[in-house]
């Protein structure tokens, strides 16, 4: 399985201008929080101590592992994802089928990977998940040489590797604030 990379890139452009393409941001901003490689997790399974995790941490390639069931994924995966899959691997070891909870109780794989015409291009890692507009506020704003309305967000996660327009104008001085996404594992 390959590991899941916690990050999100914005590239401020050099070249060109223009208005930028259409694009589904409801989509986008309605996917969640996934669970990345260092992330920890709780993982309850009703009434079966044996089975349950107080603490689970994510490894690099993307697994946890959990008593009876082994390895199961879990990067790139919501919690309820998770939980869901977790219950389905335990239908073959109890009659009950128990109710599973998965929890994030420690989140150590947000990464946010700012580059381009910024002042502090680099690695961030926030307490809390941030936006675009946060993201470019950490990086120390843009450099004279940046072109604001040709911002790219580069989202990796299940639905493969996606080119995501950001027109800072549209969204600062127009108040366009569904493309203000918040930056997500990939």
């Amino acid at each position: 399985m390959r590991a899941w990379v916690l990050a999100a890139g914005l590239t401020a452009l050099l070249t060109g201008c223009g208005a930028a393409p259409t694009y589904d941001w409801k989509t986008e901003s309605s996917l969640g929080y996934r669970v990345g490689s260092g992330d920890v997790l709780r993982v309850s399974v009703w009434k079966h101590e044996e089975v349950s995790q107080q603490q689970v941490t994510v490894r690099p390639d993307g697994a946890i592992s959990l008593p009876l069931l082994g390895d199961v994924p879990a990067a790139g995966r919501s919690a309820t994802e998770i939980s869901n899959d977790v219950a389905n691997r335990l239908k073959q070891f109890f009659q009950d089928q128990p109710p599973v909870t998965v929890q994030v109780s420690e989140v150590k794989s947000y990464r946010v990977y700012v580059v381009g015409e910024v002042q502090k291009p680099g690695e961030y890692a926030p307490n809390s998940e941030i936006s675009v507009l946060q993201s470019l506020a950490l990086a120390g704003g843009f450099t004279r040489f940046a072109n604001p309305d040709r911002i790219v967000l580069i989202r990796r996660d299940a639905r493969g590797v996606r080119r995501i327009p950001f027109d800072f104008s549209g969204v600062v001085e127009r108040g366009e604030l569904q493309q203000n996404l918040a930056l997500q594992p990939g």
